[in-house]
This record gives C-alpha cells, sequence and structure tokens, in this order.
C-alpha cells in the first residue's frame, strides 16, 4: 500500500494528448466558444509579469455549435492568423463545459497506477460514456485512514479531439487541455480559497456555472442563457430592433429607475428564470452527498464575469434574488509579479478574458515555481 498521494499533477487529459518537455516555454492560452476566439498570453520577464499579446476574433455562425466544431477548417485559418501574427507556438487550451462530466468517489488508498485502473473500471457507473470514449483526470479532494476521495474530470473523446485537433493543425502545440471553468477559477480564487465559490461566466449566447473549493471545480453547469437572450426579451417586450435593444440594455441594465422602467420590466421575467435556474443548481451541489455520505459546505459567495458581468444592476440583483454576496472578478488577482495600479485592459473589457488569463497563468506559475 502506498502512503503516497495519487494526484494528477499532469494536468487535464494529458493520457490522450501528451505534451512536450518545456511546459515553462512562452504559452498562449486560448478559449475557444461558440462565437469567438478568445487568446491572451501573459510575458515574464525579471521576476515581471505583464500583458503581451491579447484579442478576440468572431466566428461566422454554426462554425461550433453546442460546443460542437462544425466548421474547422475556417477555425483553423484563425488559429493560424493568431500565431502567425503574434509568434507563439505553444498554446494552453480550455474546453466547453457542457460536454464535461465531474464526480467524486471513494477509491482504496492504493499506488497510482492502481486508482487510475479503479477509475477506467467504474466509469461508466457515473457518466454516460464509458473509458474508450473518453479522458479523464482527477485531483484527491481528502485523505482517510482507507480510501482517497477524488474529485474526478470526465470530457468524450470525439469533442476534445476536435479542439486540440484544430490547434494543430493551426500549428499550435497544445501544452495542456482543460475545462473552462478550472481555468476561470485559477484567474479568479486564491489557490487554497476554502470558501466554495460559484463562478458565473455570462457570455453571449449562455452562462457557465462553476463552483471551487480549495483550488478545485467539484461542479460545473450551462445554462442557455446569455446576454443576447436578456436583450431579446427587451426586443420582445418592448416591439424594437435587436440592436436597440441592445442598446438599451447597455444604457439602462437591471436598473429599476423612472427613465428605465420598460427595460427592467422586460428584463424581470428573464432574469428571474436565470436566477431560479442558478439557485436549482446550487442547492443540487449543496444537498448531493459525496461517497462519504457528506453533504458539500454551502456556497458562501459568487463571483461574476463574462461579457454581461458590468452590466448596470446585475450584481445587486443577483444578490438580491440568491442571497448571497456578489462581485464582479478581479481577474489580474492571482498573476504573480504583476503590477495592478494601471490594469492593462479596462475592467469591463477584462472579465472576457477570465479564462484565456486563467490558462495564460499555468506557463507563469511554472516559471516561477
Amino acid at each position: 500500500m502506498s502512503d503516497t498521494v495519487p494526484y494528477s499533477t499532469a494536468g487535464w487529459f494529458l493520457r490522450a494528448f501528451p505534451v512536450p518537455k518545456y511546459l515553462a516555454m512562452p504559452a498562449i492560452g486560448v478559449d475557444i466558444s461558440d462565437y469567438a476566439i478568445k487568446f491572451l498570453y501573459l510575458k515574464h520577464h525579471k521576476g515581471e509579469v505583464s500583458l503581451g499579446a491579447h484579442g478576440k476574433v468572431d466566428l461566422p455562425l454554426e462554425a461550433i455549435e453546442r460546443g460542437e466544431v462544425k466548421d474547422p477548417a475556417t477555425i483553423v485559418k484563425l488559429l493560424k492568423r493568431i500565431r502567425q501574427d503574434h509568434g507563439i507556438a505553444y498554446a494552453h487550451l480550455a474546453l466547453p463545459e457542457e460536454h464535461a462530466y465531474l464526480f467524486q468517489m471513494e477509491v482504496p488508498r492504493v499506488t497510482k497506477n492502481e486508482v487510475e485502473d479503479q477509475l477506467e473500471f467504474h466509469l461508466k457507473e457515473n457518466v454516460p460514456i464509458g473509458a474508450e470514449e473518453a479522458v479523464f483526470d482527477y485531483n484527491v479532494l481528502r485523505t482517510t485512514k482507507d480510501h482517497y476521495v477524488l474529485n474526478v474530470s470526465v470530457y468524450p473523446m470525439t469533442i476534445a479531439s476536435q479542439y486540440v485537433g484544430v490547434l494543430e493543425d493551426a500549428g499550435f502545440k497544445p501544452l495542456s487541455v482543460e475545462i473552462e471553468g478550472q481555468a476561470t477559477a485559477r484567474a479568479l480564487l486564491p489557490l487554497q480559497e476554502s470558501v466554495p465559490t460559484l463562478i458565473i461566466d455570462i457570455g453571449r449566447n449562455d452562462a457557465s456555472l462553476s463552483i471551487s473549493q480549495n483550488g478545485i471545480v467539484t461542479f460545473t453547469a450551462n445554462l442557455e442563457t446569455g446576454g443576447d437572450y436578456f436583450s431579446r426579451a427587451i426586443a420582445r417586450h418592448l416591439d424594437i430592433s435587436f440592436q436597440e435593444a441592445e442598446r438599451l440594455k447597455r444604457q439602462h441594465g437591471f436598473t429599476n429607475t423612472q427613465e428605465g422602467l420598460s427595460v427592467y420590466q422586460a428584463l424581470v421575467p428573464a432574469m428571474d428564470e436565470f436566477t431560479e435556474a442558478v439557485h436549482k443548481h446550487i442547492m443540487y451541489w449543496q444537498m448531493h452527498s459525496t461517497t462519504s455520505d457528506e453533504s458539500h459546505e454551502p456556497v458562501e459567495r459568487v463571483v461574476l464575469v463574462g461579457g454581461s458581468a458590468n452590466t448596470k444592476g446585475v450584481v445587486e440583483y443577483l444578490e438580491a434574488a440568491l442571497e448571497l454576496p456578489v462581485d464582479v472578478g478581479n481577474v489580474w488577482s492571482n498573476i504573480p509579479g504583476f503590477s495592478h495600479d494601471t490594469p492593462p485592459l479596462h475592467a469591463k473589457e477584462s472579465v472576457e478574458y477570465t479564462t484565456s488569463i486563467g490558462l495564460a497563468l499555468r506557463s507563469i506559475l511554472r516559471v516561477i515555481k
């Protein structure tokens, strides 16, 4: 019997996708969503970190649908342009959360290889795909006298291969692959943050939820509600164009004022539906027992990121609806040696790059260690 905790130290999915030896090479964080490619590179020089290349490239409609790559040629072309324009060959990649599965399980305290054998054997009991169809990784949540309690992350091999494939076809060498939630948590939360924290990333077409504790994401979910959903609610209610609704949303947001009352009234049903779905996921996670029959600790705070994070009134609305403190995330807080006096991106823009920053941090943290 081994006393060594069998942490997976190499990072996500490296059993399926081997990486180069020099993981400390300058690398770009690449976040590919249904509507855009966001990328960001952090420079490290003489103990100081600064923002390097970054940007967002819009994707044509249907290039990616619900997290599945439908037009790889177009995505490869755009990624190749990013690589050539900025001269960076290595990349850390995020995978969309709508296809990820996370669960906890107990295994006896045996060797690392035996732990992985048990995981493969019991995979189908916990997720709807078998070991031959999946790539997976795990972290140890805690250790008992006879067992390890594992947090297991699983992803369909076919979809993971699509994302790695377009990256490699564009000439990048992938150093790591992980779900969006883990990269986002790395950017926003202290590594040993013991308070269970819900991160809500509201994008254009959907919202990703992830709950993190002690640096490990133990729950993810995806809601088909994003910034465009709220704009469409305004457009229907006021019988105006989507473009005009988008303008009014930016001008008034979720503020219940005389000036923006019609916009607020249009948004309330959509926002109530959104907050109800978030609350249900929080309660599910909180009440869902682990394999040790121990309920999770309650979520104590919410961090908001994504393109809609800075919409007027959204923080206050969520705080009232969820009865939890809500803050807009500070994406620069975990970058060592970084000057926080003059953020290189405006706060409203920086929250769109949270996942890319968390990915790019992998290389920076490895260099500093």
